[in-house]
């Protein structure tokens, strides 16, 4: 009986990669969908689930159960080289191809109605950018991390987490409308209404590339799951689980927008001033 139990376990956690990757799919399908039907201002009303807004809460469900299939595998003892590949491989795809075909598509049926269209080229060249990136950044991963540092986990990452990576884009279209329900939180005019999505819109092809290159970078991000467990003071965790979950249930489009931010860029902030810091040293010292 213990063995049966056992293992069925040992595939949970590659079911639960294969149905991040199957998010991802749907995802993009709901992309294609959503450009072959169109869209007008309605899509934005707030109770309408418009095929945008599904595939970007969608990739938060990947996102979800990305975190949670490590996880799986290390508690079950199942830790593997094939699950290994194989969550690179839905990741590759959930939250490498999947992220640049929803801000194309985003781009290209909002843009109008928004009275913003970014060119062309950046709308073909900023998804593949990103999705280059996003696979050299998992390659990257997988030889760096193999043997036994991969089946212990890891604390830090090399570069901005694909995940993470793709989660930002996804905050920004999902904001975009959430900012025009009429039950958002901080009640805008019409006319701000449409400047704030108009903004979010014109940056999300650039927010593709910046985080392309972030990805292929040597800044040192925080593995989520450690961060979010990391030592700190009862009343600093509990502030923190307080007003992010508080955030979270009231307006979690604005919640995950500001999460996926801070995640970004606070571990670049850190590393700039060192940097900097070294490369003036460097240059004095051969003065």
């Amino acid at each position: 009986m213990r063995e049966a139990v056992s293992h069925r376990a040992s595939k949970l956690p590659s079911l639960v990669t294969l149905a991040n990757l199957a998010c991802g799919i749907c995802a993009l399908i709901l992309c294609m969908d959503a450009v072959a039907i169109g869209a007008d201002m309605s899509a934005f009303d707030g109770d309408n689930l418009h095929p945008i807004k599904a595939a970007a809460w969608l990739l938060v469900l990947a996102t979800f159960l990305d975190a949670m299939d490590g996880k799986l595998a290390r508690l079950t003892r199942n830790t593997s080289t094939l699950g290994a590949q194989l969550d690179s491989l839905a990741d590759a795809v959930a939250f490498g191809v999947v992220p640049g075909m929803l801000v194309r598509s985003t781009a290209l049926l909002f843009g109008p109605l928004l009275g913003i269209t970014p060119h062309p080229r950046i709308l073909w060249v900023a998804p593949i950018v990103f999705t280059c990136c996003a696979v050299l950044r998992l390659a990257r991963f997988n030889v760096e991390n193999s043997g036994e540092s991969s089946r212990k986990g890891v604390k830090f990452f090399t570069g901005l987490p694909t995940p993470a990576a793709a989660g930002l884009p996804v905050a920004m279209v999902l904001f975009t409308f959430g900012v025009a329900d009429s039950n958002f939180l901080f009640s805008l005019s019409d006319e701000a209404t449409l400047r704030v999505q108009a903004f979010l819109l014109g940056i999300l092809p650039f927010t593709l590339l910046a985080l392309g290159a972030l990805m292929v970078t040597r800044v040192p991000y925080p593995h989520l799951a450690s961060w979010l467990t990391r030592n700190r003071s009862p009343f600093q965790a509990t502030a923190e689980f307080v007003l992010v979950g508080g955030l979270l249930l009231i307006e979690p489009e604005a919640a995950l927008l500001l999460v996926g931010a801070a995640f970004v860029l606070v571990p670049l902030l850190a590393v700039l001033p060192r940097t900097l810091g070294a490369h003036l040293a460097s240059e004095q010292s051969e003065g």
